[in-house]
């Protein structure tokens, strides 16, 4: 009787272990995997037009604020001419502070920054008389504000004469794959998938209009800067139906961003991450974007 009781115990105890188990198996599964499947499917097809919803917009987003100049390559810094930061026009404290924001935020986004002795040729310059300050300027560096880049000299005269709380000047020059700077157009034949040369920027000046530009904090400040200096941006694009830094002087139904958005970040990050060279590097920020901000789970 003891062996049968002994035996019987055995085989209960495969039988337990055995049911604690299938109850572990079945605590690890998802819940999803338990919904019926019409459930599962509504729930699929949601988050793919949820997607597709992200996918047009960001679409709009680029295509509504990035630069692009006829047939040529998008503007960006690269390590043929890597940022060195001047602010002027602000008390110390601030200035340094908006350089240390501004620095940080090119770094987070991988835009190339030079070592602390360098030669200026990213300027924000914060000023109550715009006017008399350009006319300086040029008057200092005739050649800095270059017509050779601007047929007709139309955006030259926008940049002068403009009545906005901060404008933006872009310099550029061409540099091919191998790095050395180029001498012709930077469109290649068609059927080419790599541009022959791109558009590096060479000199960026941010110019705050500072009477047009107050009640605004310095982290939004820097921000808008650091948006509008990092990349070649239409300044006057209208970004109303999406969250960005752009909308801090154009929408002002709605509560000023605070810093950079989900969306501007996402943007300068494929704007650094994708390839240069490549014409098919608008269509890639996109896409980069859009796996940025609704990720595949």
């Amino acid at each position: 009787m003891l062996r049968v009781d002994l035996l019987s115990r055995v085989t209960v105890l495969p039988a337990l272990l055995l049911s604690l188990l299938a109850f572990r198996a079945n605590a690890d599964t998802p819940v999803a995997s338990s919904l019926p499947k019409t459930e599962i499917d509504t729930i699929t097809v949601e988050a793919a037009r949820k997607r597709e919803a992200v996918r047009q917009q960001v679409s709009k987003f680029v295509s509504g604020i990035a630069l692009r100049r006829y047939d040529q390559s998008l503007a960006d810094w690269q390590r043929e001419i890597p940022i060195c930061f001047l602010v002027g026009g602000l008390p110390r404290e601030d200035g340094e502070y908006m350089l240390t924001r501004l620095s940080q935020i090119a770094a987070s986004v991988g835009a190339p920054l030079t070592s602390k002795d360098c030669k200026p040729n990213f300027f924000v310059v914060v000023t109550s008389d715009p006017a008399a300050l350009l006319k300086a300027w040029t008057k200092r560096d005739v050649r800095f504000f270059d017509s050779d880049q601007d047929v007709g000299g139309t955006e030259i005269h926008k940049f002068l004469h403009a009545k906005i709380p901060v404008r933006a000047w872009y310099n550029w020059e061409l540099y091919k794959d191998s790095g050395v700077r180029g001498t012709s157009s930077s469109s290649s034949p068609p059927g080419r998938i790599r541009f022959s040369a791109v558009r590096d920027l060479a000199a960026v000046v941010v110019l705050v209009d500072a009477p047009r530009a107050r009640g605004v904090s310095f982290g939004q400040l820097a921000a808008y800067v650091a948006m509008v200096g990092l990349a070649e941006i239409k300044i006057d694009a209208r970004v109303s139906e999406t969250p960005s830094i752009l909308q801090l002087f154009s929408n002002l139904e709605k509560p000023a961003p605070t810093g950079l958005s989900k969306w501007d970040e996402a943007f300068l990050k494929g704007l650094y991450h994708t390839e240069h060279l490549d014409r098919s590097q608008f269509a890639d920020i996109k896409t980069a974007m859009v796996q940025e901000i609704a990720p595949l789970h």
